[in-house]
């Protein structure tokens, strides 16, 4: 696991969550919900879990936040983004495959529905996103390693 900042290339901007809301929108370096802790599973696959306002070290704050929307899922029906409390069912979006494309990544989602896979950032709207593609400049993303 690694603590990272996840940069949209289009949008200059960082993928952000809300745990209280479950929403994801893209926000500036430093704003609250931009740091994410990156778990690796293995053969590119990662999962996303949201850290705004926790604190790692103090027990009840984790188990507190176990019952929180924090983790990156995608609906590949809808093509929404949005966070929710757990990985496994009925979320079946939150394991998200990095290809490298472009000096960048691109995030497919692993949902098991057919449908929207690919992790967008809308630059004028400021809003996630999947697409069906990764034609578009939104679906570029460089990941940042806070010192």
């Amino acid at each position: 696991m690694v603590m990272v900042h996840l940069l949209n290339k289009a949008a200059d901007m960082y993928l952000a969550g809300d745990y209280a809301s479950g929403k994801t929108i893209l926000r500036d370096r430093g704003a609250e919900g931009t740091l994410w802790e990156m778990n690796d599973l293995g053969a590119s696959q990662f999962t996303f879990l949201n850290l705004q306002d926790l604190d790692r070290s103090n027990w009840l704050d984790v188990v507190q936040a176990m019952s929180e929307n924090r983790y990156l899922d995608g609906n590949t029906v809808t093509g929404t983004v949005q966070l929710v409390p757990h990985l496994g069912e009925p979320y079946s979006g939150t394991r998200w495959l990095r290809s490298p494309v472009d000096n960048s990544f691109v995030f497919n989602c692993l949902g098991v529905a057919d449908g929207w896979r690919i992790l967008d950032g809308r630059p004028i709207e400021k809003t996630i996103q999947l697409m069906a593609n990764s034609e578009f400049a939104g679906t570029r993303w460089f990941i940042e390693v806070p010192v």
